[in-house]
């Protein structure tokens, strides 16, 4: 692999991880709504579900994952009714007052698998990854070391851009403290939960 050809795999992995879509969104109304760290684990799961497309790609396992498509469709329809879930539940607390009883946060590892569920629930990210692997590799002359290589820029480029992402609305969520600010930030990132819920679904 060149060092050519590799830049230019960067330039498009990252241009593909930086363009709007269902996991950029999950990240930034998680980060308004619950925080920085757990929307940094949301991008971090991001990263290990789209990983996992990149090894069944680079092993051409297309027709396998294709095969068992419902795997990912079920995975698509957990993560879409966990963000309408937790859009609903954010409206109903739109009245909770910001000095009241702090509810019981979810697991951190409710972030991370929201967000894989919402990488591997894309069946058509699979078709990407193989697509462009192509186009810019040469996947014959690829050692072992080069797919570790491109499975780590994968990895880095999403947690480096979900990272983003969960910071820039970590910071936001700061301004959220008034009881009329907390019901605006309530409903706001309660609707577009439920909106990406329902896009990811439709996907």
């Amino acid at each position: 692999m060149t060092s050519t050809a590799f830049l230019a795999y960067c330039a498009a992995i990252t241009l593909a991880a930086a363009t709007p879509g269902p996991a950029m969104f999950a990240v930034i109304t998680n980060g308004v709504s619950r925080g920085f760290v757990r929307a940094f684990m949301a991008g971090v799961g991001i990263a290990a579900g789209d990983a996992v497309l990149v090894i069944l790609a680079l092993l051409g396992l297309v027709a396998l994952a294709q095969t068992f498509e419902w795997v990912f469709l079920a995975l698509k329809y957990a993560g879409a009714a966990y963000l309408v879930f937790l859009g609903i539940r954010m409206w109903r607390s739109a009245a909770a007052q910001s000095d009241g009883p702090t509810a019981a946060q979810p697991r951190l590892s409710r972030s991370f698998f929201l967000g894989a569920s919402i990488a591997l629930g894309n069946p058509k990210a699979i078709l990407f990854h193989a697509s462009i692997m192509p186009l810019i590799l040469d996947l014959d002359t690829m050692t072992f070391a080069d797919g570790v290589l491109v499975i780590a820029v994968v990895i880095s480029v999403n947690i480096v851009t979900m990272g983003v992402y969960a910071a820039l609305a970590g910071r936001a969520s700061g301004w959220f403290r008034t009881p009329g600010r907390m019901r605006l930030m309530n409903r706001f990132a309660g609707s577009a939960m439920i909106g990406t819920g329902a896009l990811i679904a439709a996907r």
